[in-house]
């Protein structure tokens, strides 16, 4: 998730994410709530079959939050598993991850990314890490 400059986030103390998310239906889309020095927070809709590319994070730790739909989380080595509403992972600095909506429902999740930093090696894509990302989940 890219960095995210104060004056792009709408930067509200307090905010309706369910709103938020029907407001701009299937996706994908991508509403940057917060953008500091200590964090970038932005909700995520994604439609069904959306997967991002394998990447990772150097120096900072993303936090993500399912909202609605399904979603098969891979995190380095580990086997995919699916989640779902109330979901609460983290991918601490370095570790590579990706995230795929699962079934026909679009899927919405906070993704909170800490330090936000500008920084040319923030996000490194590794779309070849795993060949075999399409195989089936382990619930």
């Amino acid at each position: 998730m890219p960095y995210v400059p104060h004056a792009d986030a709408i930067a509200l103390p307090l905010a309706d994410l369910d709103a938020l998310a029907r407001a701009h239906g299937a996706g994908p889309w991508r509403v940057a709530l917060v953008g500091d020095d200590g964090a970038r927070a932005v909700l995520l809709g994604w439609p069904p079959g959306f997967r991002t590319i394998p990447h990772r994070h150097p120096g900072a730790s993303e936090i993500f939050a399912v909202q609605a739909g399904r979603l098969g989380f891979r995190l380095a080595d580990h086997p995919e598993v699916e989640l779902g509403p109330g979901s609460f992972l983290v991918a601490r600095p370095g570790e590579l991850h990706g995230l795929r909506v699962l079934g026909d429902v679009p899927a919405v999740l906070l993704a909170i990314v800490a330090p936000n930093e500008d920084r040319p090696d923030e996000a490194i894509d590794d779309p070849d890490a795993w060949p075999d990302w399409a195989q089936e989940v382990q619930p």
